[in-house]
């Protein structure tokens, strides 16, 4: 079961952000802080999900969740070279490693399309790390194709 879950109840995503925070730490360090101590990275997350443009989505108990999601809507207004945007973007989904391959990932992608529709958003954006091969496998399938690359390296 998919559920929207409230911004008072951000702390409950505190373990499923150290995994995927330590995964990036451990692939680009040099794009990462530490991950936080748990009471930082539950304050983070609840103040970011108290903005109303925001929206954790969660698989399985609220109280212990096996997944989630974190996606912000977003207004551009058009300008003399693109059209005005309303678009949605993924910020953060995460599977807990003991439940991973069994389609939580698919049916939160899924939750959230509905709900943009429901909003009126138009797309779904997403960015992810080159070295992390399931989230690319996982953007694929539900559609989300890598339209623009963005390159780094030392000055």
């Amino acid at each position: 079961m998919i559920t929207t879950l409230p911004p008072d109840r951000a702390a409950v995503l505190e373990p499923l952000s150290r995994q995927v925070h330590d995964l990036h730490v451990a692939h680009q360090p040099q794009n990462y802080l530490p991950t936080p101590a748990p009471s930082v990275l539950r304050g983070f997350l609840s103040d970011w999900l108290a903005q109303p443009q925001v929206t954790a989505l969660v698989a399985g108990d609220i109280a212990a969740p096996t997944g989630y999601l974190i996606y912000e809507e977003e207004r551009r207004a058009a300008s003399v070279l693109k059209p005005a945007m309303h678009h949605a973007v993924l910020h953060h989904i995460c599977v807990d490693a003991a439940h991973r391959r069994q389609g939580i990932a698919a049916a939160l992608i899924a939750q959230m399309r509905v709900q943009c529709r429901d909003a009126g958003i138009e797309r779904i954006r997403v960015t992810y790390a080159a070295f992390n091969t399931a989230s690319a496998r996982t953007m694929a399938q539900a559609g989300l194709d890598p339209v623009t690359i963005i390159a780094d390296g030392a000055v």
